[in-house]
């Protein structure tokens, strides 16, 4: 029986510092049918000759080149283009995972057949101080087609739904999808949100994998004002309030949520990020 392949995109910008830890990573990894997509964005700093080194080492480390800086969603929608296997990851090149994050998320999507595989996560920040927020739920979960609003109710009153790199996604669910490039912050929501239109199963595992590094370099929203973070929010749901009218599943409450959420997301940042600066600094 053939083993299924997954395919990591890495979007590297200026990523240097922490890149040799995020590669390592993916090296350690006990689960081996992989093949990381790494697109280099015009970086300034030796990002490019790390990872022309780690290629050396392992022919499964593809490198892309972009000619002029592209953004995050521009570089990610590229990687897009070149998916041709059963299963999509992606990690952001200054983060990293547990050796076994592969292994366990492909075994259970195979076991479960889910669509979309999802992971709890750490943040760590400078220092060496780890934080284990709160699952999306608060054990394994499997939700099928018939309850997804479960899953658009998690996005509307967080954060824990939304990312795009603590998932392992069926490739062909996100064949025509991707991120918008107009936006500077919550790309990740509007692509889950467009995401979980297509899935017919989804499961929460509800164990940490993925290491989401806090530093100044990092900072969720950084050089944004608080008027265009908010401005990009309320986009973003809208378009989830067309999503749950699209499923049938606009109760006046999930919507009520959806038009909230762009005030409350914007007050939790604001908490989190006070607490990354003081957590950097110790």
């Amino acid at each position: 029986m053939n083993k299924p392949k997954v395919q990591i995109v890495i979007p590297v910008y200026n990523s240097a510092k922490y890149l040799r830890r995020c590669l390592d990573s993916l090296l350690e990894q006990t689960y081996p049918y992989w093949e990381a997509i790494m697109v280099n964005d015009a970086s300034k700093d030796n990002s490019i000759e790390i990872m022309k080194e780690y290629q050396a080492k392992d022919e499964r480390m593809v490198i892309y080149e972009m000619e002029e800086n592209q953004g995050v969603s521009k570089v990610r929608n590229f990687a897009l283009t070149k998916l041709s296997e059963k299963y999509t990851a992606f990690l952001d090149s200054d983060d990293f995972w547990e050796k076994d994050m592969l292994e366990v998320m492909i075994e259970k999507a195979e076991s479960e057949n889910a669509d979309v595989v999802q992971c709890r996560y750490f943040y760590d920040y400078a220092g060496g101080r780890r934080v284990l927020p709160k699952g999306v739920f608060k054990e394994d979960t499997a939700i099928d087609k018939n309850h997804i609003k479960k899953i658009y109710y998690k996005m509307s009153v967080g954060i824990n739904m939304n990312h795009v790199c603590m998932k392992l996604i069926r490739t062909e669910l996100i064949k025509d999808i991707r991120f918008d490039p107009t936006l500077r912050t919550a790309e990740d929501l509007k692509f889950c949100t467009e995401l979980f239109c297509k899935v017919e199963s989804y499961y929460f595992i509800n164990r940490a994998f993925y290491h989401y590094c806090r530093n100044e370099e990092s900072l969720t929203g950084k050089g944004l004002s608080g008027k265009e973070k908010l401005k990009a929010n309320r986009r973003v749901s809208k378009d989830m309030i067309k999503a749950v009218k699209k499923l049938g599943i606009g109760t006046p409450l999930l919507k009520f949520l959806c038009v909230l959420r762009p005030y409350t997301i914007i007050v939790s940042k604001i908490v989190r990020m006070v607490k990354e600066k003081l957590f950097s600094k110790k």
